[in-house]
Parts: structure tokens; sequence; C-alpha cells
């Protein structure tokens, strides 16, 4: 049986903010000092420079190892991309002037121009000049892209919420450049891993007495896929209805089974209080289980 150790993280972080432990705001909790280290919070994500242009049209670039990508349905289908950046910095001050930028995801032969662009570089001194990056001019956003990264995404800001002496950025990606041949080789594999198969590089923790950011590399040798004899045969999630079709075209279920499973989905849709409708979730959860570990032939 595994053991879990749990950690009021509400009171961590009050004696981290009473004791005024931050390096530029940066929460860097390690296990010296608490016994838990914040990596068990904040998973790897694929680092990434956002470009912005300030009041006189100087050129910003942070590198930054904190946000994601969400997508939207219909009406107004679209890619977003969602960000944190302190209050200090001068990206914030920048996306609160021209509300726009370009997302560059770099790979792990930039390494040390990510680490040259993140040093107190001189507000109004280019960072992209700084670390002999190459800018080009993006097509429907003002800041611009950087021909050595990835990929490049062009987002206009369209919400921010404050968050502890931080500022939370939402954005639409309105455009993309990619470089051609990463492009032209993703085509040609047959599980098309896209941005996962571009070596990108992740911050994996931050160690040394002077301290330093370890990165982890984003190539991966080997992709794992999910198994297609289970699940909507069609599409990649599909609805309760096709799922069901599609595991009686395969045997896992009999008509039978079909019609009661779609009878209790039916009626818990009609009344999904799990007190008071307690036997159809409970029957409903049983039969689902009993088909998502079913072998089939």
């Amino acid at each position: 049986m595994k053991k879990q150790k749990y950690f009021d993280i509400t009171e961590i972080y009050a004696d981290i903010e009473a004791k005024d432990k931050f390096d530029m705001g940066d929460i860097l909790t390690k296990y010296e000092d608490y016994g838990f280290s914040h990596r068990w919070i904040q998973p790897p994500v694929a680092c990434y420079f956002v470009n912005t242009l300030d009041a006189h049209g100087n050129v910003n670039v942070a590198p930054i190892s904190m946000g994601t990508a969400m997508w939207g349905e219909p009406s107004d289908c679209a890619w977003y991309y969602c960000f944190d950046v302190h209050n200090r910095r001068q990206t914030r001050r920048n996306l609160d002037i021209n509300q726009e930028c370009v997302i560059s995801y770099y790979p792990f032969e930039l390494m040390q121009e990510s680490w040259i662009t993140g040093m107190p570089i001189p507000h109004g001194i280019s960072e992209l000049d700084v670390a002999k990056l190459t800018p080009f001019e993006s097509k429907k956003v003002a800041p611009p892209c950087i021909m050595e990264c990835v990929s490049n995404l062009e987002v206009k800001i369209l919400d921010r919420y404050p968050l502890s002496n931080n500022t939370l950025y939402i954005g639409k990606v309105v455009g993309c450049h990619v470089q051609k041949d990463l492009l032209e080789r993703d085509m040609k594999i047959e599980d098309e891993p896209g941005l996962a198969g571009a070596d990108l590089v992740y911050e994996c923790s931050i160690t040394g007495d002077t301290p330093r950011l370890n990165y982890g590399r984003l190539k991966m040798k080997k992709r794992h896929r999910t198994d297609d004899n289970l699940g909507d045969k069609k599409r990649w999630i599909g609805n309760f209805s096709t799922w069901m079709e599609s595991e009686e075209e395969r045997g896992r279920i009999s008509k039978k089974e079909h019609e009661k499973l779609l009878e209790l989905n039916k009626l818990w849709l009609m009344n999904p209080d799990p007190v008071k409708n307690k036997a159809v979730k409970d029957e409903l959860t049983d039969m689902l289980r009993d088909v998502c570990w079913r072998k089939v032939d």
C-alpha cells in the first residue's frame, strides 16, 4: 500500500511570506527549509519567451516557464494562451500598454540565450540584441517573432486577473509561425508530435550555492499510444451514445447491455443527486467499470 505525506501549504507559505524568503517574487520552497519542494505543485512546462513592446517601441523578451494553451469551441473556435507575470517585470507593464505579445518556444540549443534574456538588462535595451537572437516581423501583432525559435505564436490579450502581486493573462492565438524543416519532418512522423518532438526544454529545479536553473529536455525518443480498442471508434472523445455504439460494434457489450447503459445514463442525467439517485449512480458506475476493463478478442 502506497502512503502519502501531507503538507499544509497555507502554513508553509505564510511562514515564507513572514520571513521574506523570495527571489524576485518566486516561491522556491526547498527541502532543507520545509521538507517540501514546490516542484510537487508545479509540473514541468515547456519554456518559452514572451516578446512585448513598451510605449516607445522598445522590444522586451522574457523567458517564462509557467503557462499553457487552451482551446475554445464554436461559436468562437480558437486556441488561447494563459500565463502569469510578476508585476515588477517590464513584460507586465508592456502587456498593459499594448495588450499583445508573441510566445516563442525555444529549443535546447538556445539554453544559454534564454539565460541571457533573463538577466536584469536595463529597460529599453533589447534582450534580442544582447542574446544575439534574430527578430522577424509578425503578421497580426506588433511585437516581433524570433527566427531561432521553433514556434512563434502571435497573441492578443483578452483578459487579466490579479494574483498575489502577479498578473494572470489570457490571450487569443491569432497566428503561428513554425520552422519549416521541423514542420516538414513532423508531417512524415506517424504520430505527429509537433512541439513535443522539437527538443524543447523545461525548468526542473533551481539549486546550488550559486542558485541556477536546471533544465530538462522534452526530446522524446518514443511516444505511447492509448488503446484503439476502447472508446469512440471514429472520434477522439465523441459522446456517451457514440462510445456505447462503438463498444457494441467491437463485441465488448451486448445489445441488451447497450440499451441498459443508455437508460441508466438517461436516468442519471435527469437527477444527478448522489444521495437521492444513489442506486442509479452505483449501477451505472459498476457497469462502466466492467466495460472499461473488459477484454475483447
